[in-house]
């Protein structure tokens, strides 16, 4: 993290605390973070409200992988240090307070926030890092039961909406197939019909055929009025009369004595 120094500071007996800040400050780039950490927390205990040193004395921490104390410190920080540079610390912070306490859900929280600082392109080489870290964390370990159960529940759900939809669409598939079956029984009763209808013009032929194949009833006579039957008695009378004497018709043929 980025170390800030102090710029003014009161003068009090012994070392001031300038020269206090200087040898922390050398500390801290010796890797002392230890024997920084403890000068950081003197100057501090004097001047409560400088955000600077808190700063500086939770960077030591955050350094000593005490990343509990350093989140602790850094609620003292305020305005005076840039916000940027605040906003990173918190989040490295966070991250690693999470990371020891193998908090899945503050690690993937940390990360987002680091996401979303480097986002803009002009953020320290050190949230990157962080960034890597928690996510090759993440990646090496397994989410906790409460998030596995969501996860399976999830599954479970995509998987009765699946066999949900199989069935929806099997059961389609049936209503095809049936709609198809009808459509067959209706051509074979159309086809049957037919055949009936063929059958019917077959028999209505053969019919018909025998109608003209019997014979003709002679026309029927109307009843003869008494001048039909008086003409026909005439023409009897008339033909006995043109016998001979000898009892023979013109046909020659017998016809009885004379008497």
């Amino acid at each position: 993290m980025i170390l800030l120094i102090l710029v003014t500071l009161q003068s009090v007996s012994g070392p001031t605390p300038a020269e206090l800040a200087d040898t922390a400050a050398e500390y801290y780039l010796n890797c002392q973070y230890a024997e920084a950490s403890e000068i950081w927390d003197e100057l501090l205990s004097r001047m409560p409200h400088h955000s600077r040193i808190a700063y500086n004395l939770a960077a030591s921490f955050f350094q000593m992988d005490s990343p509990m104390e350093a989140d602790s410190v850094l609620t003292l920080v305020s305005g005076d240090v840039d916000e940027d540079t605040l906003a990173s610390a918190l989040a490295l912070t966070s991250l690693s307070l999470a990371i020891q306490m193998e908090d899945y859900g503050g690690v993937e929280s940390a990360a987002g926030t680091l996401i979303e600082n480097i986002s803009d392109g002009v953020s320290p080489d050190c949230e990157r890092t962080g960034l890597e870290a928690g996510l090759n964390w993440l990646a090496n370990h397994d989410p906790p039961d409460d998030q596995s159960q969501d996860q399976q529940d999830q599954n479970d759900d995509q998987q009765d909406q699946n066999e949900d939809q199989q069935d929806q669409n099997d059961d389609q598939q049936d209503q095809n197939e049936d709609q198809q079956d009808q459509n067959e029984d209706q051509q074979d009763q159309n086809e049957d019909q037919q055949d009936q209808n063929e059958d019917q013009q077959d028999q209505n032929e053969d019919q018909q055929d025998q109608s003209e194949e019997q014979p003709q009833p002679p026309p029927q006579i109307d009843e003869m009025t008494p001048e039909q039957a008086q003409a026909i008695l005439d023409l009897i009378e008339e033909n006995q009369q043109a016998q001979d004497s000898t009892g023979k018709s013109k046909a020659a043929l017998p016809s009885g004595p004379v008497w």
